[in-house]
């Protein structure tokens, strides 16, 4: 939308342009007429100061929002090359490797429920967040946006649980527990609010292993693009820790592994998480191999999707 001093610049833009024109014409009749004969040469000038006007406001006006936008694109675009390059160099590689910044301070998750849209996917490995109560709301939206969560979380009453307390500020291993319980309360709360017409989804998995780093992982589909936001383990909660940011276009498996020379670090982020969800999908098959039984540590919505809920995207 147009700002009104946008709006006053396109008008003045305008009576100069035509106020010139108009003046060139008025004053180009006076010139030629006999009765002002003797004025005939402040005329001209006039009329041809009006004339100058007009074309050099109309020229300056076509080049500001046509060619020097374009301009400008070319500029940013460039810079961002000659950066990006400058960076590399500094930083070993880093750009190449899909690495974006680091966030100020801790992750803003509603901030990124907001930049969420139908179709995206998001895959989420943590122990808990124990923020999250008061953002299950965002998530519920987010789902019935038709965004596709997949979540591994920390199981309660584990070993892993009771180590990781020992070595986090502010918690012991009760507290610990505690807030893992609440954190699975809170999802499935979540669960009980999502309807069977509702287009998103929501799977998690409840594991007992090596939480190993914290991720957060954006597939977005309809730019074809992912970001991932990596943290540790450290003395403080993983909710008070800054993340990593990285970015890559989501490439055919072929380009995304390790092996090949296009890896990035996304992509190694995006097949742990893969692996870690099929090793915990394994253990919830029946002896078919194929179905998935009915467990407490598998918890999904819709209701009826439960295979989609445990399925990530192809």
């Amino acid at each position: 939308m147009l700002t009104t001093t946008k709006k006053l610049k396109w008008l003045l833009a305008l009576v100069l342009i035509f106020g010139g024109f108009t003046v060139h014409k008025l004053f180009d009749e006076l010139a030629q007429s006999l009765a002002y004969h003797e004025y005939e040469w402040i005329f001209k000038i006039i009329s041809e100061l009006g004339l100058f006007v007009s074309v050099v406001v109309s020229v300056g006006y076509f080049h500001h929002w046509f060619i020097a936008a374009e301009e400008s694109k070319e500029s940013e675009i460039n810079l961002r090359v000659a950066l990006a390059k400058y960076v590399d160099s500094i930083l070993l590689n880093s750009v190449k490797r899909g690495f974006s910044g680091i966030t100020n301070k801790e992750f803003d998750f509603s901030q990124i429920m907001h930049g969420l849209k139908p179709g995206d996917y998001v895959y989420w490995l943590i122990t808990f967040d124990p923020r999250f109560k008061n953002k299950s709301r965002e998530l519920e939206k987010a789902i019935k946006n038709g965004v596709h969560f997949r979540m591994l979380i920390l199981k309660a009453d584990s070993r892993i649980g009771e180590l990781r307390a020992t070595e986090t500020t502010g918690f012991n291993p009760h507290e610990f527990n505690e807030y893992s319980k609440l954190f699975k309360v809170s999802l499935e709360d979540v669960i009980s609010r999502i309807g069977e017409t509702i287009t998103g989804s929501l799977g998690v998995f409840v594991y007992d292993g090596l939480p190993c780093i914290p991720l957060f992982i954006i597939i977005r589909n309809e730019s074809r693009k992912m970001e991932v936001y990596s943290s540790y383990y450290l003395a403080e909660p993983v909710s008070k820790m800054p993340y990593l940011h990285w970015e890559t276009e989501l490439k055919p498996s072929d380009q995304a592994s390790f092996e090949s020379e296009h890896w990035n670090m996304a992509d190694l982020f995006l097949d742990y998480f893969k692996t870690r969800w099929e090793m915990e999908k394994e253990k919830h098959r029946d002896a078919t191999g194929y179905e998935l039984v009915e467990n407490s540590d598998f918890i999904y919505a819709p209701i009826s999707a439960r295979k989609k809920c445990s399925d990530l995207l192809e």
